[in-house]
C-alpha cells in the first residue's frame, strides 16, 4: 500500500475515532498494520478502541506497541497512564504520569486529562495545577472548567470551584453538569438558580441524562430552602431519568449476596490461621452503605497522628478478581465470591499492599473507606490479622433516603427505585449480621446519629475500639486537609452537625415503597 494510502487509510481512521465509530477505526488500523506495522497512530487508535470496550489487556498491549514506535509522544503516554489507572495498576499509572506532567506543555486536552488521571489515583494536589493550567489554555471550555470545578471540591477549595462554574455557566448557561456541581458546592439561599435550571429542562426532553442532572440539583437547592414536596417532585424525576438509563438485574445481586453467605460461614472463617505478624500492615477499613456517614468517620479517624488516609482504593476487589482468575468485566459476581472463598488470603494481601505501596507514608495505620469492601469483610480479616473494621451506621430511613437523593457517577444502580433500594438494604444488612457474628470485637460500630449527637463521647469510643489513643484533632474533622473524593466532598468541609439527621420524616409518605420493604423483613416496625 502506497504511503499516501496508508495515510488517507489513517486519516480516514481518526475521523471515525472522533465520532467514536470503533468498529470502522479499528477496521481501517488493521488494515494499515497488515501493511506496515511500524505505524504509531494505528495501535494508539486500536488501544483506544480496546479500551472503549473495556479490554484493558489489549489496549495496554497497543498502546505499549505505539509507545514503542514513538517514545516521545505524549498523547501516546498519557493514554497507556489512563488505561494503566483505569485496570488498577496505580503505581505504574503514576509513573507514566509523572513522565507526561514533563512533557506537555500548551495542549489543554492533554493537560486536562493528566489532571483527570492523577485525580482517579486519589492525588488530588497532583491533579490541581493541571487543570488550572488547562483552563488558563482553553478558557472559553466549559468541559475544563467543569473539570477543573471537581478536583477544586475534592481539594476543598469551594470558592475556587464556584468561580469556575460560574464561568462555565455565563458561557454555557445549557451545561447541566456545571449547574449540579453549583448545586453542591453552595446552600441556597434562594429559587434564582432553580428557575433558571427549571428553564433549560425544556430543551433537553430526549434527553435523560440532562434531566436526571438538572433534577438532582433542583432537588438539593429546593431541600436547602425548606421546600420539601418540591425537593421530592426533582428527587423522583431524576431517580427516574437516571433509572431509564441502567441495566440492571435484582435477582444477579441476590446471588452474589446468597453465594457470600454461603462461602464465608463459621466453618471457612475458622478454618486458617489467625496468628498476626507484628510487622505487617495494620489497615483500617471503613465500611458503610454509600452516605451513611462513612466519609465523616474516616475523616475523624484520619485526623489522628498516628493514620495515613488513602480513601476509596479499588485494589482489594481487584487483588481478589486477580487471584480467582474469573474473567469478564465485574468487579463482583456471584461467581468470582464463589471462588474466593478457594484463593489464598495472605497472597491476595500481599497482592493488595503492593498496589498500594507507592501511596503509603511512615505512619503506622492506614484507612480503605471503599465501600464495597463491606462484601469481604471475612477474607479481609482473614488476610490481615491486625486489620481493624468499622462499621458506620445510621437510621435505615435516613439512610435510604440518602442514597436515593444522591445522583452517582457509575455506581449503586440499585439506588434509583425505591423497592430495589429496599431489596439492597436487606441483603446488606442479613451480611453485616453474619460478619458481626464472624469478627464478633475486631468490628467496632459507630452510629452516625449518635456520632452528631455527642461527637466527643463517640469519637472517644472509636478511638477506643481501634485502640488508638484520644487526639484532640480528632473532634475537628472539617480541619483536616486530606482530600475527598466521594459524594460527601463538599459537606465535609463542615463542622460536624445533626441538619441531616430525621431528615427522612419530611418524605414519610414518599418513602413508603422503601420502608414496605424493611418492614417485611423486620428490620423497622410497621407503621
Amino acid at each position: 500500500m502506497p504511503n499516501s494510502t496508508l495515510s488517507q487509510q489513517l486519516d480516514l481512521a481518526r475521523h471515525a475515532a472522533a465520532r467514536h465509530d470503533w468498529r470502522e477505526a479499528s477496521r481501517l488500523c488493521i488494515e494499515v498494520l497488515r501493511q506496515d506495522a511500524k505505524q504509531a497512530d494505528a495501535h494508539l487508535i486500536l488501544g483506544c478502541a480496546a479500551g472503549d470496550a473495556g479490554a484493558a489487556a489489549t489496549a495496554l498491549r497497543a498502546f505499549r506497541a505505539a509507545l514503542a514506535l514513538a517514545p516521545g509522544r505524549s498523547d501516546i503516554r498519557i493514554q497507556l497512564a489512563r488505561c494503566l489507572a483505569q485496570s488498577g495498576d496505580h503505581a505504574a499509572a503514576e509513573k507514566e504520569a509523572d513522565i507526561c506532567a514533563s512533557m506537555i506543555d500548551d495542549d489543554a486536552g492533554q493537560l486536562d486529562l493528566l489532571a483527570t488521571i492523577y485525580s482517579h489515583l486519589g492525588n488530588q494536589e497532583k491533579a490541581a495545577p493541571f487543570a488550572q493550567r488547562a483552563v488558563e489554555m482553553s478558557p472559553g471550555s466549559t468541559t475544563l472548567l467543569s473539570n477543573a470545578a471537581a478536583i477544586m471540591i475534592f481539594l476543598g477549595r469551594k470558592a475556587e470551584a464556584e468561580k469556575y462554574l460560574l464561568r462555565a455557566l455565563q458561557q454555557a448557561p445549557q451545561h447541566f453538569r456545571s449547574h449540579w456541581q453549583l448545586a453542591q458546592v453552595r446552600r441556597a439561599v434562594d429559587t434564582v438558580h432553580c428557575e433558571e435550571m427549571q428553564a433549560q429542562t425544556a430543551q433537553y426532553k430526549e434527553n435523560p441524562k440532562a434531566l436526571a442532572y438538572l433534577h438532582y440539583a433542583m432537588g438539593k437547592e429546593s431541600e436547602d430552602l425548606g421546600l420539601w414536596q418540591q425537593a421530592w417532585h426533582h428527587y423522583a424525576s431524576g431517580a427516574k431519568y437516571r433509572r431509564q438509563e441502567i441495566h440492571y438485574g435484582s435477582a444477579e445481586e441476590q446471588r452474589l449476596f446468597d453465594t457470600l453467605r454461603e462461602v464465608f460461614n463459621t466453618d471457612w472463617f475458622r478454618s486458617g490461621p489467625a496468628r498476626a505478624d507484628t510487622q505487617e500492615e495494620a489497615p483500617i477499613f471503613i465500611v458503610s452503605l454509600p452516605r451513611a456517614g462513612s466519609t465523616l468517620v474516616e475523616r475523624i479517624v484520619a485526623s489522628h497522628s498516628q493514620v495515613q488516609s488513602l480513601g476509596e482504593l479499588p485494589h482489594w476487589p481487584l487483588a481478589v478478581k486477580k487471584q480467582t482468575g474469573v474473567g469478564g468485566v465485574a468487579l463482583y459476581s456471584p461467581e468470582i465470591a464463589a471462588t474466593a472463598a478457594m484463593i489464598d488470603p495472605r497472597a491476595t494481601a500481599r497482592d493488595y499492599c503492593m498496589a498500594i505501596s507507592h501511596r503509603r507514608d511512615q505512619r503506622p495505620f492506614f484507612t480503605d473507606k471503599l465501600p464495597g469492601n463491606f462484601l469481604y469483610l471475612p477474607l479481609l480479616a482473614r488476610a490481615f490479622p491486625r486489620a481493624r473494621f468499622v462499621h458506620v451506621t445510621r437510621h435505615p430511613m435516613d439512610a435510604g433516603f440518602a442514597m436515593y437523593k444522591q445522583l452517582f457517577a457509575d455506581a449503586y444502580p440499585w439506588s434509583y427505585d425505591l423497592e430495589e433500594l429496599g431489596q439492597y438494604y436487606v441483603h446488606y444488612h442479613r451480611l453485616m449480621q453474619q460478619w458481626q457474628g464472624l469478627l464478633q470485637e475486631r468490628m467496632v460500630s459507630v452510629n452516625y446519629d449518635a456520632l452528631v449527637a455527642a461527637p466527643e463521647v463517640e469519637t472517644r469510643a472509636l478511638l477506643d475500639g481501634l485502640q488508638l489513643p484520644f487526639e484532640d484533632a480528632c473532634l475537628q474533622p472539617h480541619r483536616t486537609q486530606t482530600p475527598t473524593a466521594t459524594a460527601s466532598a463538599a459537606q465535609v468541609r463542615e463542622p460536624i452537625h445533626r441538619r441531616s439527621s430525621g431528615r427522612w420524616q419530611q418524605f414519610a409518605a414518599q418513602m413508603q415503597p422503601y420502608r414496605a420493604v424493611l418492614e417485611s423483613a423486620g428490620i423497622v416496625p410497621r407503621t
